[in-house]
């Protein structure tokens, strides 16, 4: 596999974005709440996911060809990752509005 091959991988994965989302609201979020505890929460999910995104291409790259990535790559793994902070932001705002309104 090379890069091109990988960041087809990433695109694909972030795909489904919305279901890691979903999860780490409901099960992990909750947890981290309590002892971060943060004052804007919207842009803590939003980097919180999109940092655990990167840090899990960089770590499968590293395992998989035994090196880090290259500046050019990690600029358009980059773009692909914050392409999905739209959809988050607006996901993560719904998910905070429903959770207030309870």
């Amino acid at each position: 596999m090379n890069d091109q091959e990988f960041l087809e991988y990433i695109k694909y994965d972030l795909k489904r974005i919305d279901s890691d989302l979903k999860g780490f609201l409901e099960v992990y979020y909750p947890m981290l709440r309590t002892s971060w505890n943060p004052e804007n929460e919207s842009s803590f999910i939003t980097g919180w996911i999109l940092g655990s995104k990167e840090s899990e291409y960089s770590e499968g790259y590293r395992k998989k060809y035994g090196q880090n990535w290259g500046q050019e790559f990690l600029f358009l793994v980059h773009q692909e990752i914050r392409s999905k902070k739209g959809i988050l932001e607006k996901e993560i705002a719904r998910y905070l509005e429903e959770k207030s309104s309870k």
